[in-house]
């Protein structure tokens, strides 16, 4: 998270806990559009010698201005733009087109004299090609390329990663990540300098636009301390949240959240339960006993009369429930209330009968290509009736949004299939939206008593931030209102005819 809401305009997603650490993370910014046609463009520095050119035009077909290079025979033409070194993760990214494709064009990232990236456009054998050098000296395929088209090219380069990771970069054209975790060409622990430009020996014409260079993790938000932790529960508490839906995951660092809460003096204020996806079932024998041993425990979530509630994300076999039933049976515990989550009616009716599932939900609803968040509700509600006619027993899903787009500018190496997300998303719900649609939800389940026997409802998300959807309180929130706003809403949300869900 720390990269995918670097970016300004996903500041607004931060959690309350996070912090700014890097005020003014852009380093480079520069479109060409206000600048003199005809003028080197400003802030870089030019080499251009006779018979070359590097000077800001107007791009036919294309509005506004570029910066246009144009090389010789024997002479290259370059502009290089320095910035404040750093250390940190960079994210650079240029529009770029060649009049005719694989003449040369040039990129490449350095710090003081060693070029970490180097990227550049070859012609071969009749092939017009995006090439990178590797630290052995061979040119390596990027793509191939097209004569007089505009690419957007981005590259993510880290000098320093964690964990004494090795430097890499990533390289992007047109939003579709190329190459992954390449080696920097020479060693260096800091970045300094972009060059763009054309190589001496072959007439090229480039023309350059929208260049920017960003630091790539410019904020912290490292929810790792109990103190952070116990703050959490005392905002959900406040607003009447009864439980959190952990994914339970076996391993670290991911089971840190679960751990932190269950350490917590506070833990007993709001109860919690666990979604079981491929990290515990990928291990079913040697997890399930630690979890049914909290089953007993006061704080896991109760229904039905006293039945612990447990809900399978990625899929559900009847072996796993059996299992489960049995282990429950043989420690004295209540039989468990199985939930079976799935996309789709069909889909959530097919796991439950094959199961012997108890119910059936949904993990999350989204809408795409910026639909308003009533778009959102609406289609989500008359879900909640399509999965009782299928499947029966049901536990709504209240979704606060869904907005991926952070994750198709800063890629998370578990959803390789992420293109799409830059359409996957829906306007900002408000506080007050997204109380109506939890206030839906309630009335559903006291007008639907033999299909919500639970009478829980699960709310997408609590801190899914980058992928759109939660409640905890923002940083903006706190900031601008002095007031966890989501929050604030869904605790006056009327739970009158409800049975708040037993323990």
């Amino acid at each position: 998270m720390n990269r995918t809401l670097s970016p300004d305009k996903y500041h607004f997603r931060l959690p309350f806990y996070a912090d700014i650490t890097v005020p003014r993370p852009v380093l480079i910014d520069q479109s060409f559009d206000a600048e003199t046609t005809g003028a080197a463009p400003a802030g870089w520095d030019v080499s251009a010698p006779s018979g070359t050119g590097a000077s800001v035009v107007e791009v036919s077909g294309r509005a506004g201005k570029s910066a246009q290079l144009r090389s010789s025979s024997e002479s290259a033409a370059t502009m290089a733009h320095p910035f404040p070194a750093q250390e940190r993760a960079l994210t650079v990214q240029w529009q770029w087109k060649e009049t005719v494709a694989g003449k040369g064009a040039l990129a490449r990232l350095s710090g003081g004299s060693s070029v970490a990236v180097d990227l550049a456009t070859r012609g071969e054998g009749g092939a017009k090609e995006l090439v990178y050098l590797a630290p052995d000296g061979t040119w390596n395929l990027v793509q191939a390329v097209q004569d007089d088209t505009w690419y957007s090219i981005k590259i993510i380069v880290d000098p320093a990663p964690p964990e004494g990771a090795a430097p890499f970069v990533d390289i992007f054209v047109d939003g579709t990540r190329m190459v992954r975790n390449a080696a920097f060409r020479n060693s260096t622990g800091v970045l300094d300098t972009l060059v763009l430009g054309t190589s001496e020996g072959s007439p090229c014409e480039l023309s350059i636009d929208d260049v920017s260079v960003r630091v790539t993790e410019s904020v912290n938000s490292d929810a790792t301390l109990q103190g952070i932790m116990d703050q959490e529960i005392r905002y959900a508490k406040e607003a009447g949240i009864n439980y959190w839906a952990f994914l339970y995951y076996p391993q670290q660092p991911l089971a840190r959240a679960r751990e932190l809460y269950l350490s917590s003096e506070h833990r007993n204020d709001v109860g919690w339960c666990a979604i079981l996806d491929g990290n515990f079932t990928g291990n079913y024998a040697a997890n399930l006993p630690q979890l049914v041993a909290r089953f007993s425990e006061p704080n896991y979530q109760r229904v039905v009369g006293g039945r612990p509630l447990v809900y399978f994300f990625s899929g559900i076999t009847a072996d796993w429930v059996t299992r489960m039933r049995a282990a429950c049976s043989q420690a004295g515990l209540p039989n468990p209330y199985i939930v079976a989550m799935a996309w789709t009616a069909v889909g959530a009716a097919t796991a439950k009968t094959a199961s012997g599932a108890d119910a059936v939900s949904r993990y999350a609803t989204g809408e795409q290509n910026g639909q308003p968040y009533s778009a959102l509700a609406d289609a989500e509600s008359s879900l909640w009736d399509q999965y009782a006619a299928a499947a029966g027993d049901v536990i709504p899903t209240v979704s606060t949004g869904w907005d991926k787009r952070p994750r198709y500018d800063n890629p998370l190496s578990w959803e390789p299939n992420y293109t799409g997300f830059k359409d996957e998303w829906t306007q900002q719900a408000t506080p007050k939206e997204i109380a109506i649609h939890l206030r839906r939800a309630v009335i559903w389940n006291n007008t639907h008593p033999a299909n919500a026997p639970a009478n829980a409802v699960l709310i997408y998300a609590w801190n899914e931030f980058d992928e759109g959807g939660w409640i905890c309180p923002t940083l903006f929130e706190i900031q601008k209102a002095g007031r966890p706003l989501r929050l604030d809403a869904i605790a006056k949300v009327p739970r009158t005819g409800a049975v708040t869900p037993r323990r």
